[in-house]
């Protein structure tokens, strides 16, 4: 039986047909709570769906609702209440042999994502450079650390929560010796990279919106002979080549050819809108 079956048989002596119809199809598991979303005609009875959740899922500790977006420059969650159970929002949460610990009040962690922070690590070559643009909490960097055979990865992250969380992710996983975490503004970090010498095989650039301010100074690390960007951004289906046209226009500013080696479609972000990532290659003229 589906869950939806489950919880609308669970919670059928309290909520009315109605209710029953418009409840979620699903959640986000987060190590051992559940995230759910609500109809907005749902909310006057959010605390007794959340128990019954917790009824029905004996190994989870807490309900909590995501009633918001993700805003601001640190992609926060706008609006996370708790609902029942035990109130801790500091979530330790296993996926793919990589432990991520961080705040569900403070972090955003996209289960959308799943499948792109499971393909990267693919895609590295052993020995390879790294430089990982907006690190996060390690999203990428974890993944790539633990199911490659990388050499050296360059996380930069400007966000203190996020980097206090990257930090304590990095001993968890026993990485110290191949992620080296900075703080800072990555325009200045990736720079200062450069200027030391830094030179990486594969450049991430994982946020949002397409982050073209940041081309020019991820270029600055970017190998002579030819690197990897990994470079992401919001299209409609059919457009994702212009996100690409506008990426090419700022490499040639800069003396860099590009080729657009691959693309995918991680995500829906709204009516025929898709979280799209490039894998381009660049190369000095």
């Amino acid at each position: 039986m589906k869950f939806k079956h489950k919880i609308k048989e669970k919670l059928k002596d309290v909520l009315n047909e109605e209710e029953l119809s418009l409840l979620p199809r699903g959640f986000q598991t987060l190590g051992s709570i559940i995230i759910i979303k609500l109809n907005p005609l749902l909310l006057a009875k959010k605390k007794i769906i959340a128990e019954g959740y917790l009824d029905l899922l004996p190994k989870i500790r807490g309900v909590y609702l995501n009633s918001g977006k993700i805003v601001g420059p640190f992609r926060k969650p706008e609006a996370m209440e708790f609902l029942s159970g035990e109130d801790d929002p500091i979530v330790t949460h296993k996926e793919n042999n990589v432990i991520y610990r961080f705040d569900i009040n403070k972090i955003m962690f996209s289960k959308g994502n799943l499948n792109e922070r499971r393909y990267l690590p693919t895609l590295v070559k052993p020995g390879e450079i790294i430089v990982d643009m907006f690190a996060g909490i390690g999203y990428f960097s974890l993944q790539i650390a633990k199911n490659s055979q990388v050499e050296k990865i360059y996380c930069i992250e400007f966000n203190p929560e996020a980097y206090r969380f990257l930090l304590e992710n990095i001993k968890l996983n026993h990485l110290e010796e191949i992620i080296l975490p900075i703080h800072g503004n990555c325009k200045e970090e990736v720079l200062q990279l450069s200027t030391s010498g830094i030179r990486a095989d594969r450049i991430i650039m994982g946020v949002f919106p397409a982050p073209f301010p940041y081309v020019q100074v991820a270029l600055a690390v970017s190998k002579i002979k030819g690197s990897v960007i990994h470079f992401e951004g919001v299209v409609e289906k059919d457009a994702y080549y212009s996100l690409f046209e506008d990426f090419k226009k700022i490499a040639e500013q800069e003396g860099y050819k590009s080729e657009l080696k691959s693309y995918r479609f991680v995500k829906s972000y709204g009516p025929n809108l898709f979280h799209t990532v490039l894998d381009i290659n660049v190369e000095k003229n």
